[in-house]
């Protein structure tokens, strides 16, 4: 089976007459990790929301394997493999996390059971806070709890908005090792972040935003190496 890619090509995007993406361009294979680098407000989230169907003013082409997806509605496109992870807190909190995780589970996988075993193998530290309330998790535990929803829908690709936003130095690593885990159980990743560094380590492609375009656009192993990278960065 060839390797599912998706691609977005000049894509624009408007919040009412403000042009917010101005002619952006990506791609991601399975089983790579893009990144979107840039300061808040730059069109990184506008960016995953017009991706995942949740803008209503967007021009340009999205295509996964060739087959077009702007202008479907955000179930079609999730069903299509395409997860969206947005930033913040997001689960239900009131609920317990086995609670919050069962609401994820598709009504066409019939062993729920094996399903929730198989994603807490990738997050081994939600097992024993099933009966905990979302509310009350760190917020480590609640990105861990975001992406294990995501997993639960057996992704090609995931949208991760600021993961390591507002988390402790060790969580951050640990955030980390889960990506990596999701690379290599063949998940395509597309990665927004401000923590550059962390970024660079993970990342087989890098794209730095500035207001709605696309600044500066690199590839390889050492993109924590690379001084034009680290100098637009101001590392």
């Amino acid at each position: 089976m060839a390797e599912r890619i998706l691609e977005v090509k000049d894509l624009h995007a408007y919040y009412g007459q403000s042009h917010v993406l101005q002619g952006i361009s990506v791609s991601i294979h399975e089983a790579k990790c893009v990144a979107l680098l840039g300061r808040n407000g730059v069109g990184k989230t506008t960016t995953f929301r017009t991706i995942a169907g949740l803008m209503a003013k967007a021009s340009g082409s999205i295509m996964l394997n060739e087959q077009p997806l702007l202008g479907l509605p955000p179930h079609r496109i999730a069903q299509s493999g395409i997860v969206y992870v947005p930033s913040g807190r997001r689960a239900f909190a009131r609920l317990t996390v086995m609670e919050n995780l069962l609401l994820s589970v598709p009504r066409s996988i019939r062993d729920k059971k094996k399903a929730l075993d198989e994603v807490l193998e990738v997050f081994p530290g939600l097992r024993e806070r099933l009966n905990v309330a979302a509310g009350v998790l760190s917020g480590g535990q609640n990105q861990m709890l975001k992406m294990a929803r995501a997993l639960l829908v057996n992704p090609t690709f995931l949208l991760l908005d600021e993961p390591t936003e507002g988390l402790a130095p060790q969580v951050v690593y640990q955030v980390g090792e889960h990506i990596r885990t999701l690379l290599q159980r063949g998940v395509g990743v597309l990665l927004a972040e401000q923590n550059a560094r962390f970024t660079l380590r993970l990342s087989d492609h890098l794209y730095v935003l500035n207001k709605g375009r696309i600044t500066l656009e690199r590839s390889g192993e050492h993109l924590v190496e690379d001084q034009e990278v680290l100098a637009t960065l101001g590392l």
